[in-house]
């Protein structure tokens, strides 16, 4: 995820290739609605004179900007090209007419517009599937009081102070590393900047720079919890973002495709990537593993006297709320119900404090990032399905796929429906 008040990050590198006409009129339009959304290009890998000759003077005309989007896609769709790129493409392409609708004034329902950003069908979840997660940690939580009460006195167990977190990702950061490597080869990757920062919508960011590197801002804003620390860096590095942001790159710098010259924000590339990383501890660690290595590792490092066994446990039980941001999304935009009812709501179902619902909603309510919370879960939830449907053997050649080519949501449904189709009842 990024800040919308930050500038897009770019590559510190010189003799890029040269984009290719389709690479060059994508990076363009990206640009052009950068004007109007700032934070919408998360990186650019490009050169800084294709750069200079993208970026637009003045700020374009929505409108005229929706016309070239459209011109753009009639190219793609005659490109004498797979049909794996110009699926890509046409999706991606889609994506950014939806926001240049918005942008021309257009009101696009907010659930077409998840649907038309993502290429997803969003949906609520049943709150019936909240309450019997909530019945669950009931039986799990230690203490008294309410399960809500109970939730946040565990976690505050595992709560460390910034300088204790950095402490533990120097432990946890080679193994993650040593452990990606049994799915793809990282030789290529470069080095992993961690930042402690202040005042964001989120609880970590990868900001790709390029050449393999990354830089990893961790918010102090909100609670940093040992128990999560594995997960939160699998996510954004290891094999996580910065794991597909550095493969994904030579898409560009070895193969010439020019659209993987920029990441782009509100496109379906996004759910592939939060679906990749929402998948990246389990895809390295059993259950076994990660409690031998909360144990034995981390947890004497950090002070903290864990159960990593009923944390396991706690965590299933805490999957199954994570769409409730979700559901508060589709209460605010869709429905219109207050932010302090959305707030409640949150708190609620998302077992969480006053200040950490107020951040969440802080995240729900910001025009660059009001869609992009179904990422998460969807993401999640697409990659689970196609997972699922698979010989347990063959999940981390398809992972290592999802990591290093282009692939697209719909792509990705229509696969899974294919082997569901040819697996014998």
């Amino acid at each position: 995820m990024a800040n919308s008040q930050q500038p897009m990050e770019t590559a510190r590198l010189t003799n890029r290739l040269p984009l290719d006409p389709i690479g060059r009129e994508y990076a363009r339009l990206a640009f052009g609605i950068e004007r109007h959304v700032p934070g919408y290009i998360d990186a650019w890998l490009g050169s800084d004179a294709d750069r200079a000759a993208l970026e637009p003077d003045e700020l374009p005309e929505p409108s005229v900007l929706l016309l070239g989007a459209g011109a753009l896609l009639d190219q793609v769709r005659a490109l004498d090209a797979d049909a794996i790129r110009t699926g890509y493409l046409s999706t991606q392409i889609n994506a950014m007419m939806t926001t240049l609708r918005r942008l021309a004034g257009e009101d696009v329902p907010y659930r077409e517009e998840v649907s038309q950003l993502f290429d997803i069908a969003p949906s609520a979840t049943p709150e019936s599937v909240f309450e019997a997660a909530i019945a669950d940690l009931n039986d799990l939580l230690p203490g008294e009081g309410s399960v809500a009460e109970r939730m946040i006195a565990w976690r505050q167990q595992y709560a460390v102070s910034p300088a204790v977190a950095e402490r533990l990702v120097d432990l946890i950061l080679p193994e993650l590393k040593a452990r990606a490597e049994s799915i793809v080869d990282l030789d290529f990757a470069g080095d992993i900047e961690i930042r402690m920062v202040a005042d964001k919508p989120w609880s970590g960011y990868n900001w790709f720079l390029g050449g393999g590197r990354s830089r990893v801002e961790l918010n102090t804003d909100l609670p940093i919890y040992a128990y999560r620390l594995t997960d939160l860096l699998a996510h954004e590095a290891y094999p996580g973002h910065h794991t597909e942001h550095a493969l994904k790159e030579r898409l560009y710098t070895v193969h010439g495709l020019g659209e993987h010259s920029l990441q782009l924000i509100n496109t379906p590339e996004c759910v592939i990537s939060e679906g990749i990383a929402t998948h990246a501890e389990e895809m390295i660690f059993s259950p076994e593993d990660l409690v031998r290595f909360r144990r034995e590792t981390l947890y004497p490092a950090a002070g903290i006297d864990g159960d990593p066994e009923r944390e396991i446990a706690i965590g299933a039980a805490l999957h199954a709320l994570r769409s409730v941001t979700g559901n508060a999304a589709l209460l605010l935009h869709e429905e219109c119900t207050s932010a302090e009812e959305v707030g409640a709501y949150l708190q609620r179902y998302g077992l969480s404090t006053e200040a950490e619902a107020r951040n969440r909603l802080r995240f729900i309510a910001d025009p660059l990032w009001r869609a992009y919370i179904f990422t998460y879960h969807a993401g999640y939830d697409l990659l689970a399905a196609w997972f699922d449907v698979l010989p347990e053997g063959e999940r981390r050649a398809a992972y290592r796929t999802l990591l290093t080519e282009q692939v697209y949501p719909s792509q990705i449904a229509a696969w899974t429906a294919a082997a569901v189709t040819a697996t014998p009842p």
